[in-house]
C-alpha cells in the first residue's frame, strides 16, 4: 500500500492508480478518484440502473412491438 502525507503526493497517486482509499486508524473511510474516473463511474452505474429497469419492464410485460411504437410516433409526430 502506497502512504501519502501530503496533496500533492495524493494527487499525483491518484493520477498514477486511479483511486485511492484514504485510511485513518486502519479504517477504510475515503475513496478519492479523478474527475475522470468518477464520471466514468457514473455513467457505469447510470448504464446499469436503466438495464436493471429494462430487464424488469421485459419481465413484467411493460412492452411494445418497434413496429407499433414507430408507426405512433409516424401518426403524433409525422415521422
Amino acid at each position: 500500500m502506497q502512504q501519502v502525507t501530503n496533496i500533492k503526493e495524493l494527487e499525483t497517486a491518484v493520477n498514477l492508480n486511479g483511486e485511492m482509499v484514504v485510511s485513518k486508524n486502519s479504517r477504510n473511510n475515503i475513496v478519492v478518484m479523478s474527475m475522470e474516473e468518477y464520471k466514468k463511474k457514473l455513467l457505469k452505474d447510470k448504464i446499469e440502473r436503466n438495464l436493471l429497469k429494462a430487464e424488469d419492464d421485459i419481465k413484467k410485460g411493460r412492452v411494445k412491438e418497434a413496429e407499433d411504437v414507430f408507426k405512433e410516433w409516424n401518426e403524433k409526430y409525422g415521422i
